[in-house]
């Protein structure tokens, strides 16, 4: 029996052999040695010979996988038992495993007949081109899991090992009511990655506020190194401090640590683990309702299964399943699980360390030479059946600062937050603040109710690293809300807040308000409200009063919105209309913008264009103390921007870079042929486009989440491959790739394959091999249902040599001529075999 690797099809001669096998299995009769009718066996195989596929492996209405099978001439299908273990043993329980090991031995190939006493039983289905296992043992079913997260992607191609861009940005205003212009603001950003670490900077140059002299500040320049399978990320240089809880935030220069899951796995899924599993003694309906609201319903074979993967809520979850059998009884079964995250996947964990000099300057280069050593963490920590729970320390020789939360998991999915920290200064002495909040969401399927309710106190002297002059005008702050979702249509919300000044020069301050938004269609939606405020502002006309809101909103569009909206309470309104420009060369967005407030008017225009090379937006904004005086004062500004990017050898300039990027440049063989990079290629559109300056630029990539990137050549030559055009990524951060377009593999032949007497040479398969680098893999070879096929990846000036899988053996010889663009016609091949008509 041949082996497997030489009967392996491409799926498109799979969907040939569908057209030519009739719509319905037809029977054949056979006899006996004694004579007599033996059983019909359906007609899977009309041609008068073996033929070796590549197939499905269908189980319950999905697809396990392919395998390689062999139809023979007689309608007997055998499957090889490499492909078929390894697609069922993932469905068998360990024993079974070792049970169907044992039945197959050694053996490379068997017929379904041979593991019927398993209790596995297979039947090729010549319609589908598949073959269907029609049962397993519920016995021998490993145990399945009804809601399953998925295995994680496999990690998609690395980026180079080294990488550099740089940001240009340049904005330049003009006020009408002066004859200067502004000097020019210039802005510098980017990163350099060798290996795993990424030197990132951010400078900027602009006039400075009040003196007007040019200034050219450092924002931040830092060292980072990720450690991604453990969810790690270093920094060195200027700090931008993680903070959790109530800790204060404050920039620092020194180096830092974090761990955070979602860093490097931004779509995993929040799902509780746990041991819950139901055995099904025969097939069953199973519907699943969490906390009364229905989930999803399964139709289910006998065998056992696992509902650990179940998507829960924050909260306590009552589960309840429905059972129903195929005679119409039902069981339910109920259990409840508790989950609670403080924004982590439960069981997980993070933590912070940042150590470094604090920076005494707010604006401008961070300036360490006043400031302090000090200390700056948090460690957190989601368990799955006890309150999680949130530990912080950050700390300088004058100030301390120590701080905890939590969140107790009430029933019937409401929670209760606790906050608290206490501090000392060496200035202000001791102090502490602490806040209570309690929310509770009901889930009614399309409607939904959420209560919110906090109240916090701070005492005088509180302080942290990020507020060491223990600033805290406010002694207690109060706030509550409700929200209502009606429908999908409409929606309604009251809110209310009291805060108690501790500033003797400020009144308290108080704010009530209800509004209720409704969409009467779904380009047409409507906002109105009502609101009663004191704001505690003594000196201030708008300080308290009464007032009522409506805003009527129009989105023909994705990208188009307009508002128009009116408070009186503030006697303020505004109206706007903007139209979104898309990621792509050469769109358009564009918004047009007026306010009133209770006297000041603004009018205002801005225009957005997204070049290949660059973007820009151009603004003009109009002011006065009354629509009457609107043109007083007027400014125009203009902002440009672009970048520099390197990576694999290769140089490119684009649009700005936000994270990481591809080069996409086309191969010496396609003639400085332009290639095209973007999310849609359809109707000529492009994000980036390779030429006078040089290759593509995709600019939008993000780190540590697998994604393609779509690219393709303008006026590429008949029959000539520049490869898939979509290559899968996994950036790493701020990393680069470089993409070819094309090789110098780009030929494509094509021909007609027939027997003798011109009969075509229909299903027939076989291998192409490189008569000049014979050192290279082999590729597939196989004609269609009328004789015709098609090769790919031929190198000008190469021989290549087709062997077919027939008996005799034949095959046929060609050379690509070194002067080919593309396309090879090689006509019809004439060999010297036995071809059945069908």
């Amino acid at each position: 029996m041949s082996n497997p690797a030489r009967l392996r099809m491409a799926a498109s001669a799979a969907v040939l052999l569908a057209i030519a096998f009739p719509a319905a299995a037809q029977e054949a009769v056979t006899t006996d040695a004694a004579g007599q009718e033996a059983p019909a066996r359906p007609n899977i195989n009309p041609y008068d010979r073996d033929i070796g596929m590549t197939v499905p492996l269908n189980f319950n209405r999905r697809v396990l996988g392919e395998m390689d099978v062999l139809l023979t001439k007689d309608d007997r299908f055998i499957v090889y038992a490499s492909g078929f273990k390894a697609l069922i043993n993932p469905l068998l329980t360990e024993a079974a495993q070792a049970e169907i090991a044992a039945i197959l031995g050694q053996s490379e190939s068997f017929s379904p007949e041979e593991i019927a006493n398993s209790g596995i039983r297979l039947e090729y289905d010549p319609t589908q081109l598949a073959v269907m296992v029609l049962r397993i043992d519920p016995s021998k079913r490993a145990i399945e899991d009804l809601f399953q997260q998925g295995k994680p992607e496999e990690h998609a191609a690395a980026p180079e090992g080294f990488s550099a861009y740089l940001n240009t940005s340049l904005g330049v205003s003009k006020r009408h009511n002066v004859s200067d212009m502004q000097a020019p603001s210039v802005f510098l950003n980017g990163a350099v990655r060798l290996g795993g670490v990424v030197l990132e900077t951010d400078y900027q140059g602009q006039e400075a506020f009040g003196t007007g002299e040019y200034e050219f500040n450092r924002r931040y320049a830092r060292l980072v190194y990720d450690d991604p399978e453990n969810f790690r990320r270093w920094w060195a240089g200027d700090l931008d401090t993680e903070i959790r809880g109530r800790q204060s935030y404050v920039q620092m220069g020194g180096v830092g640590v974090a761990r955070q899951r979602q860093r490097f796995e931004s779509f995993r899924n929040s799902v509780l683990s746990g041991n819950r599993q139901v055995v099904l003694q025969e097939g069953s309906t199973v519907r699943v309702m969490r906390n009364g609201v229905f989930v999803r319903e399964f139709q289910l074979d006998a065998g056992q299964y696992d509902l650990s993967n179940l998507p829960l809520e924050t909260g306590s979850n009552d589960i309840q399943l429905e059972i129903r059998d195929q005679l119409g009884r039902t069981q339910t079964l109920n259990y409840s699980a508790y989950l609670d995250s403080i924004d982590l996947d439960p069981g997980d964990y993070e933590y912070g360390a940042f150590l470094g000099m604090t920076s005494s300057g707010t604006f401008g280069t961070p300036n360490y030479d006043d400031g302090q050593l000090a200390f700056s963490g948090y460690w957190r920590k989601a368990f799955e059946n006890r309150p999680a729970l949130g530990l912080g320390l950050q700390a300088s020789e004058d100030i301390q600062t120590l701080t905890g939360q939590t969140q107790i998991i009430l029933k019937n999915g409401s929670r209760l937050r606790l906050d608290a920290a206490v501090s000392t200064n060496a200035d202000e002495g001791q102090g502490f603040m602490t806040a209570l909040g309690f929310d509770h969401f009901v889930d009614r399927g399309d409607v939904y109710d959420s209560w919110a309710v906090a109240v916090e106190y701070t005492s005088e002297d509180f302080s942290a690293i990020g507020n060491p002059m223990a600033q805290n005008p406010t002694e207690w702050s109060m706030q509550g809300a409700y929200t209502r979702r009606f429908s999908q249509y409409w929606m309604g919300s009251l809110s209310a807040a009291y805060r108690i000044s501790r500033n003797s020069s400020f009144d308290d301050s108080y704010n009530i308000n209800a509004y209720s938004t409704y969409n009467f269609t779904p380009a047409w939606g409507v906002q109105v409200g009502v609101e009663y405020a004191d704001y505690g502002l003594p000196f201030a006309s708008t300080s308290e009063g009464f007032g009522v809101t409506f805003a009527l909103i129009w989105t023909p569009r994705f990208d188009r919105r307009g508002e128009a909206r009116y408070n009186s309470a503030r006697n303020s309104g505004s109206v706007r209309y903007q139209q979104s420009g898309e990621n792509r060369a050469g769109a358009l967005g564009y918004s047009v913008a007026s306010t009133y407030d209770d006297g000041p008017a603004t009018l205002s225009a801005q225009v957005d264009y997204v070049g290949n090379r660059f973007d820009g937006a151009l603004t003009h904004s109009a002011f006065g103390q009354d629509f009457s005086r609107i043109t007083d004062q007027q400014i125009t500004s203009l902002s440009v921007g672009s970048s520099l990017a390197f990576a694999g050898g290769k140089f490119a300039v684009g649009r700005r870079i936000y994270d990481s990027f591809a080069i996409v440049d086309t191969h010496e063989s396609l003639d400085g042929r332009d290639a095209i990079v973007g999310d849609s290629l359809e109707g000529g559109r492009y994000n980036s486009r390779s030429g006078a300056l040089g290759p593509a630029l995709a600019n939008n990539l993000s780190s540590y989440v697998n994604q393609s990137i779509r690219y393709d050549v303008i006026d590429v030559p008949a029959g000539y491959d520049i490869g898939d055009g979509i290559k899968r990524v996994r950036p790493a951060y701020r990393s680069g790739y470089v993409i070819v377009a094309g090789s110098d593999a780009f030929v494509s032949a094509m021909g007609r394959l027939v027997g003798q007497g011109g009969v075509p040479a229909s299903l027939l398969s076989g291998r192409i091999f490189s008569v000049d680098e014979p050192e290279i893999e082999p590729e597939i070879f196989f004609t269609n249902s009328v004789g015709r096929f098609a090769i790919q990846k031929l190198k000008p000036g190469h021989t290549y040599r087709v062997e077919l899988f027939s008996s005799p053996a034949q095959g046929f010889q060609f050379k690509v001529p070194e002067d080919n663009e593309g396309l090879l016609d090689l006509q019809t091949v004439s060999l010297p075999i036995i071809v059945t008509e069908q």
